[in-house]
């Protein structure tokens, strides 16, 4: 039986990624090789908090990547 490899998605700017802590964001600009300033949305107040403190996240291997169909 053969294993096949998943292949992973590199994020880039405009993916939407979960996080570790189950949060799905969107990246919107790319800041260096492996860091994002986050969209967490704002819908509530805290989301919108996180959004607008405009803190780099670091895009990882234990992170989950989601790239809609149209943007690949």
């Amino acid at each position: 039986m053969i294993k096949s490899k998943k292949s992973k998605l590199i994020p880039r700017e405009y993916d939407e990624v979960i996080l570790k802590t189950d949060e799905l964001v969107g990246l919107m600009d790319q800041v260096d090789e492996t860091h994002f300033l986050p969209d967490y949305g704002v819908e509530t107040p805290e989301q919108e908090k996180k959004t607008m403190a405009m803190a780099p996240i670091s895009i990882d291997e234990e992170k989950v990547v989601y790239r809609p169909k149209d943007s690949q």
